[in-house]
């Protein structure tokens, strides 16, 4: 239902440049069925039959933010081709329901999932009642970076078209209550919700949830090879602070892009100069976030695909130096070494580290240049010969199990062996995902932008279409590379 709302959402966007014709009739009724079928308080919402042949009900999605700051954007194209006031009246129903959803919170820069009754977002731990005169409804008290890029996006881009005096004020003074929320704790979102705490986010690009390291969190961890970690190192506060001084390079760009989406915005909607100068001496001049976003946005597909070598080879090794002194200090611990000797000498430790990341990082760039070479995946072609040859040996045997599992092995390899890096590197990558940081260039190039921001933003965009450009996915044509917002 998540992705069908988006599709509705992104072909109305794209096919509402046609004034005339099918495309200009289709776009109007997939327009008609959003406005009239899935947002009745505002917020884009989902559908769902409850039986056969019953009435539909509405069912708040996880994600009502993200796809009504899409729909935001839609209207703001659809305004700007067509002039049709219903568009103006869209955008403004969806924006005040984000004041809503904010105020819900007890206006402190917090801006929920979705909010609706009770009947419509269940009974989760996370569905919480509203304060104030919203008692009688209630809303997901929690929230991600994802839902602030659509809030943001959306903000951004209709803020020039909202005709209400009172919505504007509204909006700039949510806008700047979660920016300076933001602001106030080094980019990350943090609140208190009667007594609740709930889940938000770090947009720091070094943030690896080094401060998430608590004896509830690491009973539960199940991702390999996390668990198998979790399993050899039991929980102790000595280990959660020797993980809390976890210091990665900064290879998070897409937070760093986020960050500089949402100040930027804040900055043009509330023209604050306390967040102007955040945005302009702390985040841009001091810690480059727009070189951090345009060197490592796309790092990981940069890594497949044999881009942007010289950064890639930079962050590896500091990736591999950050995680030898943390595995340092986790042998001193197991070895009954003192915490305070074990950090005096980690300066002595650094030495061999840093040989063992450069070394492992050559290596792991020449694996990954050959991995690149044409036809470089038929090494599992051979290595499932080998695995059939070892099979049928094994069926004179009467080892029929045996060899049914080496040939279940080699039938997977065959299928590696007629792939390539850049097809694995595709499932690697989330569609959502991948989406969700075009809406923080889309947002950053659409309204004005500080120059090096907007440098960023275009030094990323033939980087982020490059792997879908044959995929058929609907962001290539949301933000085409002849876009006037590339102009």
């Amino acid at each position: 239902m998540r992705t069908r709302i988006f599709l509705l959402v992104l072909i109305f966007a794209g096919a509402i440049a046609v004034l005339a014709g099918e495309l200009a009739e289709k776009a109007a009724k997939f327009d008609c069925l959003i406005a009239g079928k899935h947002m009745p308080r505002g917020l884009v919402v989902n559908l769902q039959p409850v039986a056969e042949g019953e009435q539909l009900l509405y069912r708040s999605a996880g994600d009502s933010t993200i796809w009504t700051g899409a729909y935001i954007a839609a209207q703001v194209f659809r305004y700007r081709v067509t002039r049709a006031d219903e568009a103006l009246d869209n955008i403004e129903k969806c924006l005040r329901a984000f004041v809503q959803l904010h105020e819900m919170a007890g206006k402190q820069g917090f801006i929920g999932r979705a909010f609706g009754t009770r009947e419509e977002l269940g009974n989760g731990r996370d569905v919480v009642a509203a304060v104030g005169s919203y008692s009688q409804l209630c809303f997901k008290a929690d929230t991600s970076r994802d839902q602030y890029t659509g809030i943001y996006m959306g903000c951004g881009l209709a803020w020039k078209y909202i005709r209400d005096d009172a919505l504007r004020q509204e909006i700039s003074a949510m806008i700047a209550t979660a920016t300076h929320n933001l602001m106030n704790n080094n980019l990350a979102l943090k609140v208190d919700i009667n007594g609740i705490v709930p889940s938000t986010f770090n947009l720091n690009p070094e943030y690896a949830y080094q401060d998430r390291i608590t004896p509830e969190e690491w009973a539960k961890v199940d991702d390999f090879p996390a668990n198998v970690f979790a399993q050899a190192f039991p929980y102790s506060e000595r280990l959660a602070r020797i993980v809390s001084r976890f210091r990665p390079p900064a290879v998070r760009g897409g937070e760093a892009l986020r960050a500089l989406l949402m100040f930027q915005t804040a900055c043009n909607i509330t023209g604050d100069e306390q967040l102007i100068n955040y945005l302009e001496g702390e985040l841009l001049d001091r810690r480059e976030l727009h070189l951090v976003a345009s060197e490592t946005a796309k790092l990981l597909e940069d890594v497949f695909m044999g881009r942007n070598l010289e950064v890639v080879e930079n962050r590896l090794n500091g990736i591999f130096i950050a995680v030898g002194r943390v595995f340092a200090q986790i042998l001193a611990l197991r070895a009954g070494v003192p915490d305070s000797l074990a950090l005096w000498l980690e300066p002595v430790g650094d030495v061999p580290i840093s040989y063992a990341a450069s070394r492992l990082t050559e290596r792991l760039m020449q694996t990954l240049a050959f991995l690149r070479e044409p036809d470089s995946f038929r090494l599992f072609a051979a290595l499932a010969e080998h695995l059939e040859a070892n099979a049928k040996t094994l069926r004179t045997f009467k080892a029929e199990k045996a060899a049914k599992r080496l040939e279940d092995r080699a039938k997977r390899l065959r299928t590696f062996a007629a792939s390539n890096l850049d097809e694995f590197s595709d499932t690697m990558r989330s569609y959502v995902g991948c989406n969700l940081g075009f809406f923080a260039l889309l947002g950053i190039l659409e309204q004005p932008a500080d120059h090096r921001l907007r440098q960023a933003a275009l030094a990323i965009l033939p980087r982020a279409l490059e792997p879908i450009a044959d995929e058929g996915n609907s962001m290539y044509n949301f933000i085409p590379p002849h876009s006037p917002a590339l102009s």
